[in-house]
């Protein structure tokens, strides 16, 4: 639940953090005291240093394995701090150490004295500054002055603007101020920065013409030194130019990806440093991806010792030893690099990029052979280091690089599957094939491997479960261990494989085989239900009797179902904080509707919806979702228009209708120009790839009875058109909000619905219905006259 309050709350904040982007701070209990002791420092100033130098890792270089593969100087500690700047950065850490009188091997060791050191350094540097201020913007000068980096030439100032600009995006991020526990300090980074120095400093992307320099917000700003010529979204702070050479005519043919072992803003001074030595194309910031360019790829960077001539150098802030640095924006700004590196005429083939799973060591242990042309430090020859590491997602880092093939679907009940040389051949070099096995009506998948022969640890077969790459990984497979036997858990299996440069296989043969979700019994007769009361006319509250019955050698009964709706003098409804809802939509949109997105009327006794230009409409109303196990939304529909993208469908169980995604729901989705039937779960008003995604015709223009069964105890969610069962699927984690809502929506198409009518189970025996003019009553009104009836109790079994 914490968690879920959590997603809830950060709804409308400036920044969102995935589940995998949430870093823990282990040493809040040491913040904490250092705060208590030195009230002058305003909360979240030693977290922003933390976070940004060090992730609140506390880090000691116990082995040179850590050492960087720039030789960028050792940081120390949570706090990251210096103690031998190699004659470039400054010894702060022997700084902190004089100032707080805690001495350097317990600052190193120690990561309570390493915090609580730093702390009084800050209070003793503030004194001697002469602030008194409590605000963050008056204090960044204690910052700059405990800071490692030299501030002398105009890229080592940038490198220090960009550290800076790191704390205060630390501080303004609302995620950061809720999950470290520190106030808004309605921080203003244009009047900190200055206007233009801002532009620069936040642009992950920047556009140059012959008359103007601008970001995508559209700001206008003079930096023309600071604009990459190689790279048009890249900064651009040169690497000193004894720190790269020519590259005596070689041509580019490979991709280096490196980490830091330490900051951004660090790397950047440090390639300005001759004594350093080191130097890369390309450095990436992993808060937002941003990137700065310091060495024109045509000139060779110094990053990977006997391979440089032929290679671009690609450093990503952060460590190896974590994979909290490589962030989305991070991964996401990489790629795009790449690609363009790509495309730049050096004939460097994306799909050569390596995506196998991260690693440990040297060459000794990670050495690609050159087929591989885009790959780690670790994995070309000859070298020492040990970066990217082993939480580098290659998998990932290669989708996105490459362009999503196109999938071939397959769609019949069994078949054979074969590689591309079929039963006989051998696959071919530089393939990526994804194959969809996705039967129509099929409740699960079943793939039989008989043969299964890739070359070992260079193709690789990955099975997924579901439609999509980004549904849940079923497994990768390499050599001759065989896949086996491998059944999905709904009615799609995409089945991906990657081949490398050379040395091809006799790949593999497999069938499938599904299991059908519709009913392939022969019961053709209905069961039979009625309904009693004790007299014709009811007073009070009473007793419905319910009497339910499957004929003879039939199927059986699974569940029951009942509505209560009452005539309030000019048309039939029900109270939905009961749990039930009837809408005829005869005359006018009822006031228990809100009409949020879209052009919603009644047209020909019918809800209608118009506007075809709108992507997602919504008509909500409440409804008591929790009253029951399993409730039925039975409604016809009909989706029409003149778009090429027509689609509609029903959230339920929905927490909050008010929401572009309805907050926490599912909702079942028809698409008639993609020939699809979907179904969405919904967390924190937002949702990925389907959870049911299969082949599916509806007629644009034909109106269909719908039936939508949902458990929120089991899971389960049950879809059925024209009294026909079409699939149901069981959500492993069934969501845990209340139901409150209902809400129909379209995209780019005229919807109409009609007869919407929402039943609860019950009892299989009785049901307690209750009267009177209180609103909290299943029957409110009186007949308008004995002819009239006041209410109906109905039912359905199944």
């Amino acid at each position: 639940m914490k968690k879920l309050l959590l997603l809830s709350s950060i709804l409308l904040s400036a920044f969102t953090l995935s589940a995998k982007e949430i870093i823990a701070n282990p040493y809040s209990e040491h913040f904490n005291k250092a705060y208590s002791l030195h009230p002058e420092i305003p909360r979240g100033m030693l977290e922003a240093v933390a976070y940004c130098n060090t992730r609140f890792a506390h880090i000691t270089h116990a082995s040179s394995a850590s050492e960087s593969c720039t030789g960028i100087p050792n940081a120390y500690g949570v706090m990251g701090l210096t103690l031998d700047g190699k004659n470039y950065f400054f010894n702060n850490l022997q700084l902190v150490s004089d100032l707080s009188l805690i001495p350097t091997d317990e600052i190193i060791n120690d990561p309570e004295k390493n915090i609580l050191a730093y702390a009084d350094a800050y209070a003793k540097v503030k004194k001697l500054l002469a602030i008194t201020s409590m605000k963050v913007e008056d204090q960044l000068s204690v910052l700059t002055y405990l800071s490692e980096l030299p501030r002398s030439t105009e890229g080592q100032i940038f490198a220090l603007a960009t550290q800076e600009y790191g704390y205060v995006q630390f501080l303004m991020n609302k995620n950061h101020q809720l999950l470290y526990g520190f106030p808004d300090h309605q921080l203003d980074p244009v009047k900190i920065f200055g206007a233009e120095n801002f532009a620069v400093l936040s642009s992950t992307a920047v556009t140059f013409t012959d008359e103007s320099i601008f970001n995508k917000g559209g700001e206008v700003f003079s930096a023309k030194s600071m604009l990459s010529t190689d790279y048009g979204p890249a900064l651009w702070t040169a690497a000193a130019s004894c720190n790269y050479s020519g590259r005596s005519g070689v041509a580019v043919s490979a991709v280096t990806i490196h980490d830091v072992e330490g900051s951004y803003s660090g790397c950047i001074s440090w390639f300005q440093n001759c004594a350093a030595g080191v130097s890369a194309h390309y450095v990436l910031r992993s808060s937002d991806g941003q990137v700065t360019q310091m060495v024109l790829e045509s000139n060779k960077a110094w990053h990977v010792g006997s391979e440089n001539p032929y290679t671009i150098g690609l450093e990503h802030e952060g460590y190896a030893s974590t994979g909290s640095w490589y962030t989305n924006a991070m991964y996401n700004s990489s790629a795009a690099l790449v690609r363009d590196i790509c495309l730049s005429g050096y004939g460097i083939n994306p799909l050569r990029c390596y995506s196998g799973p991260g690693c440990s060591g040297g060459y000794t242990s990670c050495l690609e052979g050159s087929c591989i042309r885009i790959k780690g430090h670790q994995m070309f020859p000859n070298q020492s280091h040990s970066d990217p590491g082993p939480y580098w997602n290659w998998v990932k880092y290669y989708s996105l690089i490459n362009n999503a093939p196109v999938i071939s679907t397959v769609t019949t009940a069994t078949g054979n599957f074969y590689d591309s040389g079929g039963p006989t051949g051998s696959y071919a070099d530089d393939e990526r094939k994804l194959t969809r096995i996705q039967p129509a009506g099929a409740t699960s998948i079943t793939l039989n491997f008989t043969a299964f022969n890739t070359e070992l640890n260079w193709d690789y077969l990955y099975i997924y479960d579901g439609a999509t790459t980004s549904a849940p990984l079923i497994g990768q497979y390499t050599g001759t261990t065989s896949p086996g036997t491998v059944t999905s858990s709904g009615g799609s299996l995409l089945i991906e494989f990657r081949s490398d440069c050379s040395t091809i296989a006799p790949g593999w043969a497999a069938g499938w085989t599904s299991t059908s979700g519709i009913a392939t019994t022969t019961d053709s007769i209905a069961p039979t239900t009625t309904v009693a009361t004790t007299g014709a006319w009811e007073t009070a509250s009473f007793t419905a009797n319910f009497t339910d019955a499957d004929n003879a050698g039939g199927s059986g009964l699974e569940k029951s179902y009942y509505q209560v709706i009452d005539f309030n003098g000019s048309e039939w409804r029900a109270n939905n904080n009961n749990g039930f809802f009837a809408d005829n939509f005869d005359v006018a949109i009822h006031s228990d509707w809100t009409s949020a997105v879209g052009n919603w009327s009644i047209n020909t006794s019918a809800l209608y919806q118009s506007d075809e230009a709108n992507s997602n409409t919504n008509m909500f109303a409440a409804l008591n979702q929790n009253l029951s196990n399993r409730y039925l939304y039975n409604f016809y529909g009909k989706i029409d228009g003149a778009g090429a993208t027509r689609r509609a469908g029903f959230h339920f169980f929905a927490d909050n209708g008010s929401l572009p995604n309805r907050g926490n729901s599912y909702f079942v989705w028809f698409r008639v120009d993609d020939g699809l039937l979907q179904i969405y779960k919904v967390v924190s008003d937002a949702f990925g790839a389907p959870v049911v995604d299969i082949p599916f015709t509806t007629v644009a223009g034909q109106w269909y009875d719908y039936k939508v069964i949902h458990d929120h105890i089991t899971g389960k969610i049950s879809i059925y058109r024209d009294n026909q069962f079409v699939i149901s699927w069981t959500d492993p984690s069934p969501l845990a909000t209340s139901g409150n809502a209902i809400s129909f929506r379209s995209g780019n198409a005229n919807f109409a619905i009609n007869e919407l009518k929402v039943y609860r189970s019950r009892n299989p025996l009785t049901a307690t219905v209750t009267v009177g003019a209180a609103s909290t009553n299943d029957i409110r009104y009186q007949n308008p006259a004995p002819t009239v009836f006041s209410a109906k109790v109905k039912s359905i079994c199944a």
